[in-house]
């Protein structure tokens, strides 16, 4: 079973949108969630690229090419697990440190979205992808395409069958943790239909915080 909601495109949300000047989501339409392990950026040649290409698709060009050789981790979060947000616009950037503790996640629904909703770059603003999570009232969805599986609310999306790892091609997002999996063979891309899920033994939730070797192991049957 799974609901259905009626979203548009993400890009027409930032555009509609009523909020403050002040507001991050007015002033850097677009963000990087990035992994700080020991004191080391990780993966920060992925996290570029795909900021590259954002600001090149947006703008026509990209002017923050050396913000990791700049970057100062601050000694809080030097010797932790901590998270760093990059905000951006076509010229500036704020960055935004914490430490970080994954979610628990026990239910999880399916849910269907129109062929329209698009979410191609990290947007900063997720209202409909949040709203899409707090209406489902489970601590996870698995977001439905015209019939075919895509991502999470926050995720790419492993299923493991047989010892072989596949992820859908039908990606909403394709994260940098996705990404390097398909780079390195350790997981294949396929269509995944909604009738096709639960022949599946086990899923993973995967993303820059939660690398496959960290993330938690879900049984496809605890799908709603």
């Amino acid at each position: 079973m799974y609901i259905t909601a009626e979203v548009g495109s993400l890009l027409e949300a930032i555009v509609k949108m009523n909020t403050m000047n002040t507001s991050k989501k007015s002033i850097y339409p677009f963000f990087e969630t990035i992994r700080i392990e020991d004191g080391i950026v990780c993966a920060p040649e992925r996290h570029l690229e795909r900021m590259r290409a954002t600001c090149i698709n947006n703008w026509g060009h990209f002017r923050h090419t050396c913000i990791f050789n700049e970057l100062i981790i601050p000694e809080a979060f030097s010797g932790v697990l901590a998270k760093l947000n990059i905000y951006y616009n076509e010229t500036e950037l704020e960055f935004v440190f914490s430490l970080y503790n994954p979610r628990k996640i026990e239910t999880i629904k399916l849910v269907e979205v129109p062929a329209r909703f698009e979410y191609h770059f990290k947007y900063t603003e997720r209202s409909i992808l949040n709203n899409l999570l707090n209406q489902s009232g489970t601590d996870e969805i698995i977001i439905v395409q015209q019939g075919l599986i895509t991502d999470s609310s926050k995720a790419n999306i492993i299923f493991e069958k047989d010892g072989n790892l596949f992820t859908p091609e039908s990606f909403l997002l394709n994260g940098t943790m996705r990404q390097y999996l398909l780079e390195a063979g350790e997981i294949t891309e396929m269509s995944i239909g909604v009738e096709e899920l639960y022949q599946f033994e086990a899923m993973y939730f995967v993303n820059a915080m939660n690398p496959l070797k960290n993330s938690s192991k879900y049984d496809c049957k605890m799908i709603l």
